[in-house]
């Protein structure tokens, strides 16, 4: 397994993988109006749009193969873990972990914070079993009807 850092030319893998990942984790949790909204091109443009200091995208790839990717965020001494998606044919391999602990070694200057669904218990399993606890913090999303937010931190 090797993590890259994502850049322009991957820009049509980045919309592909990240929109497909997306969809697979989704499909139980939210409606299929909402779903339906989400395509490899809005990924895409959301990709090309956030090429800035602060906004950090990479690949998690196996044997040339896009497994899926993760994006993060960094201001004020924070790291915002905005997403790690892997497609579901390569779930459970440790490739989220992989992840985290990249950012771990990469970025060890920051702290590192995330929101999850606070219905998706799977998500939330996962990120304490890698050491992240609950903050307390919540919020309020719409996803084609409101959802909570749950805030977690390493």
């Amino acid at each position: 397994m090797e993590i890259i850092k994502a850049e322009i030319s991957h820009a049509d893998l980045v919309g592909k993988v990240h929109s497909r990942a997306w969809m697979q984790a989704y499909k139980d949790l939210f409606p299929t109006e909402y779903l339906n909204q989400e395509s490899a091109l809005k990924r895409k443009e959301e990709f090309l749009n956030a090429q800035n200091e602060h906004t950090h995208y990479f690949l998690i790839m196996e044997d040339g193969i896009c497994a899926g990717l993760f994006k993060f965020v960094i201001y004020d001494g924070i790291c915002e873990l905005s997403s790690i998606y892997i497609l579901k044919e390569h779930c459970h391999k440790g490739y989220g972990t992989a992840c985290i602990n990249y950012i771990k070694t990469q970025y060890p200057q920051y702290r590192i914070v995330l929101w999850t669904l606070e219905e998706n218990l799977s998500a939330r399993n996962f990120y304490e079993k890698n050491h992240f606890y609950y903050t307390g913090n919540r919020r309020v999303i719409d996803r084609g009807r409101e959802y909570i937010q749950v805030q977690y931190a390493l």
